[in-house]
């Protein structure tokens, strides 16, 4: 008998909670890359053609649940006031053989704030300055479905930050997003998603035995899923050394791109990521999600969670705002 403990902090959740016997989608192709399904060696640092990476991230925190009834004797729909915290971090990346530079500087920072409601119910909350929370209507009632929505705000943002840096950024940056593309625009643009943790699997069960083989910085080919409605190349790739004591899947994280490249341009992407992800990887002793948090992430988000500013202040002043319209006529619990 073996057993490994996570390496992840239990508050994070888990690296990898795959219902294993899902199945592998209609459209996937392990062929995509053309080198046989075998681990690919880490990039080298003289192929890369970026100056400057970018790490793209997000922050949500809930301020404050609310019960909106809109007047007496209607039935009330819960709401949640929430502040979402979108940035990108820049690091320079070396030239020739040496490591990238570990100096990081948030390049961009923005914060939005707003009152998701069921039902469709729509509270736009004025709680003081920096504090306003705009509309955001919610069509069904569920807890999840406010919270999908909630998620959507915050990678909307991502995306549209990610758009923006990778467009201005010409041949010279290149854009990486902690978390899947699912808001991108399919375009051939210079942006990778990274996913850490891992919820379903795309492969089958001798492919995925190639997953849990890999030494660090080594990666899978690439390979072709998503269908018509968000068609994507994605590779798996370990940040770390490989630990006998751990999971199979420990430090595994995977990466995707629009299918809009080439096969050649998808090719120098997945090098770049198995030459770079690595040296930014955390380490235990210093993230609860090592190593799949990366250093310049862990710092940005510490950085957009101190923007978002006190939460019990936060928390008094929706309070406060509520008790106000209340007053009104609007009956906010």
């Amino acid at each position: 008998m073996k057993i490994a403990v996570q390496a992840w902090a239990p508050d994070y959740g888990s690296e990898v909670e795959i219902a294993w016997d899902q199945g592998r989608p209609e459209d996937l192709d392990v062929t995509a890359e053309g080198v046989g399904w075998k681990a690919v060696p880490a990039g080298k640092q003289n192929d890369l053609t970026w100056e400057e990476v970018l790490f793209i991230d997000g922050v949500r925190r809930t301020d404050a649940r609310v019960f909106v009834t809109p007047e007496v004797g209607d039935r009330a729909s819960a709401g949640v006031a929430v502040s979402v915290g979108v940035g990108a971090v820049s690091c320079d990346i070396a030239a020739g053989n040496g490591s990238p530079v570990r100096a990081a500087r948030i390049v961009e920072a923005v914060v939005k704030r707003v009152v998701a409601v069921g039902g469709g119910g729509e509270l736009a909350l004025s709680a003081g300055p920096g504090l306003e929370y705009a509309a955001l209507p919610v069509a069904g009632f569920a807890p999840e479905d406010l919270d999908r929505k909630v998620h959507d705000v915050m990678r909307d943002a991502e995306a549209v930050l990610a758009i923006e840096l990778a467009a201005a950024a010409g041949s010279g940056r290149l854009v990486i997003v902690d978390g899947p593309l699912a808001k991108m625009s399919p375009g051939a643009t210079a942006v990778i998603g990274m996913i850490k943790s891992h919820n379903a699997t795309y492969l089958d069960e001798a492919e995925n035995a190639l997953v849990s083989e890999l030494e660090c910085g080594e990666r899978t080919p690439f390979f072709y899923f998503g269908g018509p409605q968000r068609p994507r190349y994605s590779w798996y790739l370990r940040l770390c050394e490989r630990d006998e004591d751990m999971h199979g899947w420990h430090g595994i994280v995977r990466c995707e791109v629009p299918a809009a490249h080439s096969v050649g341009t998808v090719s120098t992407l997945a090098d770049a990521s198995s030459c770079l992800l690595p040296r930014f990887a955390s380490l235990p002793h210093w993230d609860a999600r090592a190593p799949q948090n990366l250093v310049p992430i862990a710092g940005l988000e510490k950085h957009l969670r101190h923007l978002l500013g006190d939460r019990d202040l936060a928390y008094r002043m929706i309070r406060s705002a509520a008790a106000r319209l209340s007053g009104g006529g609007e009956q906010v619990a």
